[in-house]
């Protein structure tokens, strides 16, 4: 026999009360878990977007290194939340991991227990940065990832990813995290001079659904059909873009063929080198002059040696180009034979923030913008302006020192010009044992940077394009010119470099120019000679100080420009070689070809394209913009077709609601395709419809939608007219904008919930 417990009696007690700490900790945890969906899509932008990058580094290890820092920053953040921890102290928690992160991978060994920062943590990041920095301003593109540059690249990308989640997730903005990926995306664009546009594509649909992410959290339910649509639109338009665009090569806004990166890179000379083995010839400029001599345009000096690579000095001393500013020659003295030149620039296709100048200018007149001159070295350049499209005139001096004047100059270096001596100590040995053997019978500065002019073009060298990046020595420092003087094949910027360094550990004052070569004359001009300069011009020379006589260029390079007269042997044809070697034929003064056989560039057909302006680059910043507002375009026509209906009769409340419940929608407060118009006529006078006159025009057009909803057709009533209709939308709209704050105004603007997650509309009591 089964037996039953008798009940227990009744203890009086009544249900806890959770408290209000309670209350809110449950709130927040349900929030946070709505917000996950926001999280993940930020760290799909946030990996995206950094991939961007890639053009700038070697390999793939440094991505995934920042990707995964950005990754976990982003997650714990949304975690913290999770948990119950208020919005911004999870930003504060995931910025407190960041730096655990940057100790234990950078710095664990000068830390507390690997992850607690000292001051001598702080001594290593110092460090760290600093290298890395100087490994960015000294190497080329792509460059090595050296633990340098990857703290600076941790350090940047957990700034990033803590920025998309204060301002993406605390804030509640995530419109605004468009402005620092689009300012990332575009950087390889500025340094390289390629922009990727299926990239920007990518990063543009990533943030289309961040954008999607943050409406969905922002209303009860919704479907994707609409983000889908604006994402595709957003390919399909920078795709459509980039076939469109003149040059493109699948790849690159840049035309393929032609076009200069000159001075968009990080080292000038690696840039030129580049710009050197681009197929096809650009005009870059035109000029006419009065002089007979040969005249090499400069853009701008490196006079700063690390031993890494030349750079310009940035202590240098500047004056505004005006009207009557006339410069003088550095070092020049009244014995020094010369001619007043003037010559006439029109600027085509070149794009940079240099005037091409002939050496020494000492005036330039007629030129748009503020320019300023670099006194010491006599060239122009500008922050602001560009050479593109500028015509103006240059007067200048050219030296014509003699070989007996060169001989004579005194040896002491004045103390203004003693830091073109300036060399790292380490020094490799097989600059010093060329050094020795090449000027062992020298007696002057003279005789020496001749002989080291006459030994670099000698026919032990040969100039190659191709040869140095196929071997791995490409670039200008000694590590680099140790690997050419071994195997004597190179270009301008190896035999510029090497005669510059060389020059120095003997004690003469040495600096490299780039510029252009003389460029090609052009048959049937008038009595003034007139030239065009193009791309292929562009080179590389040394210039060497002699007291007295200032700064006298050189030319190392066999087979490209011209040796002036004080610089050639005795018996040497026009580029300086000596006539008696039998197994050297002469060369013409001008530019010719290149003598290895590498740089054949009959890919290009001989085809000559324009490089690309300015308008190119803001084409691609044109079509992100379009892609980022193409959402407040289309709610934007929405709303004008649907008030020009509802003004001109043709639709009724109907439409009218809709575009009211869209409105709401898109400034965050809660609707749903389950409320019925009077449920969120309700809602909607507790929150906007406030005063009497907005709460009879609400009244006014719930009793027109119900009509029209729900109403027999057979039955007369009484019906709105078109223009109270009209009248009483404006008057709910405006009242709904006003109850909004400026977030949520500029939110509605830039990234309205309406068009990117609609509210599916319901057959029956629907307010959508």
């Amino acid at each position: 026999m089964a037996v039953v417990s008798p009940p227990r009696p009744a203890t009086g007690r009544k249900p806890q009360q959770r408290t209000r700490a309670q209350v809110d900790l449950a709130a927040r945890r349900d929030a946070a878990s709505r917000l996950w969906p926001l999280s993940l899509t930020l760290v799909l932008f946030y990996v995206i977007t950094v991939s961007t990058l890639s053009p700038l580094l070697d390999g793939a290890s440094w991505w995934l290194g920042i990707s995964l820092l950005g990754s976990v920053l982003l997650c714990a953040a949304a975690a913290a939340r999770s948990i119950g921890a208020k919005t911004w102290l999870a930003s504060l928690l995931a910025a407190g991991v960041w730096l655990v992160l940057l100790v234990l991978f950078f710095a664990p060994d000068d830390s507390f227990a690997l992850i607690v920062p000292t001051f001598d943590t702080i001594a290593v990041f110092g460090e760290l940065g600093r290298d890395g920095m100087q490994s960015i301003a000294t190497q080329g593109t792509p460059a090595d990832a050296d633990i340098g540059i990857r703290f600076v690249l941790a350090v940047g990308a957990g700034l990033f990813a803590l920025l998309l989640d204060v301002v993406g997730v605390a804030a509640r903005m995530p419109a605004f995290v468009g402005v620092p990926a689009a300012a990332i995306a575009l950087v390889p664009g500025f340094v390289q001079g390629d922009i990727n546009l299926v990239a920007l594509a990518l990063c543009s649909t990533a943030y289309l659904m961040v954008l999607w992410a943050d409406t969905r959290v922002r209303r009860m339910s919704g479907r994707r059909a609409g983000v889908l649509g604006i994402g595709a639109l957003a390919v399909i338009g920078s795709l459509a873009f980039s076939v469109m665009a003149p040059g493109y090569n699948g790849e690159s806004l840049l035309p393929s063929s032609g076009g200069s990166v000159f001075g968009r890179g990080i080292s000038p000379l690696v840039d030129l080198g580049k710009d050197l083995r681009r197929p096809g010839v650009a005009q870059q400029f035109s000029y006419t002059t009065t002089s007979d001599e040969s005249l090499y345009f400069r853009l701008l000096t490196l006079d700063e040696f690390n031993g890494t690579t030349w750079s310009a000095g940035r202590d240098r001393e500047r004056e505004p180009n005006n009207p009557g500013t006339m410069l003088e020659v550095p070092g020049l003295t009244d014995e020094i034979a010369t001619e007043p030149t003037t010559t006439t620039v029109q600027v085509d296709g070149m794009v940079a923030p240099w005037l091409p100048v002939p050496f020494p200018s000492v005036r330039v007149s007629g030129a748009d913008g503020r320019w300023q001159w670099d006194v010491e070295g006599l060239t122009l350049s500008s922050r602001l302006s560009s050479a593109s499209g500028q015509t103006y005139i240059a007067e200048s001096v050219l030296i014509q020192p003699t070989r007996d004047q060169l001989i004579a100059a005194q040896p002491e270096t004045p103390e203004n010009v003693s830091r073109f001596l300036e060399l790292p100590d380490d020094i490799p040995p097989i600059l010093t044992e060329t050094l020795a053997t090449v000027t062992a019978e020298s007696t002057n500065a003279y005789d020496t940077a001749f002989a080291i002019q006459q030994y670099l073009r000698s026919t032990e060298f040969l100039y190659s394009v191709e040869a140095p990046v196929d071997d791995g020595y490409d670039g200008d420092g000694f590590a680099v010119i140790a690997e050419f003087l071994e195997k004597k094949s190179g270009y301008c910027v190896h035999f510029s470099s090497a005669m510059a360094i060389l020059a120095r550990m003997a004690d003469i004052p040495a600096r490299v120019s780039l510029g252009y070569l003389p460029g090609e004359r052009v048959v049937g001009a008038d009595t003034r000679l007139s030239y065009t300069v193009g791309t292929d011009d562009l080179h590389a020379w040394p210039e060497l100080y002699f007291a007295g006589v200032g700064w006298v260029p050189f030319e190392p390079t066999p087979g490209r420009g011209v040796v002036p007269d004080y610089a050639r042997a005795e018996t040497s044809g026009a580029d300086g070689r000596d006539t008696g070697d039998a197994g050297v034929s002469e060369r013409p003064q001008q530019e010719q070809a290149p003598v290895a056989p590498e740089t054949d560039t009959s890919s290009a057909g001989g085809a000559t394209a324009n490089p690309p302006s300015a308008g190119v680059l803001t084409g691609a910043a044109l079509v992100v913009l379009v892609v980022l507002s193409t959402p407040a375009i289309v709610r934007l026509a929405r709303r004008r077709r649907r008030l020009g209906a509802l003004r001109s009769g043709r639709v009724g409340a109907v439409t009218a609601w809709q575009e009211i419940a869209d409105t709401a929608q898109d400034i965050g407060l809660p609707v749903s395709d389950a409320d019925t118009p009077r449920g969120f006529a309700d809602a909607l006078a507790r929150r906007a419809a406030t005063s009497t006159r907005e709460a009879a025009a609400l009244a006014e057009l719930l009793d027109a939608v119900e009509h029209e909803r729900f109403a027999d057709p057979n039955i007369e009533n009484a019906r709105l007219s078109g223009n109270s209709v009209a009248a009483s939308t404006e008057i709910l709209l405006a009242s709904i904008r006003k109850s909004a704050g400026i977030v949520d105004r500029v939110r509605a603007t830039c990234a309205p919930a309406s068009v990117l997650s609609p509210i599916r509309p319901r057959r029956t009591a629907t307010i959508a």
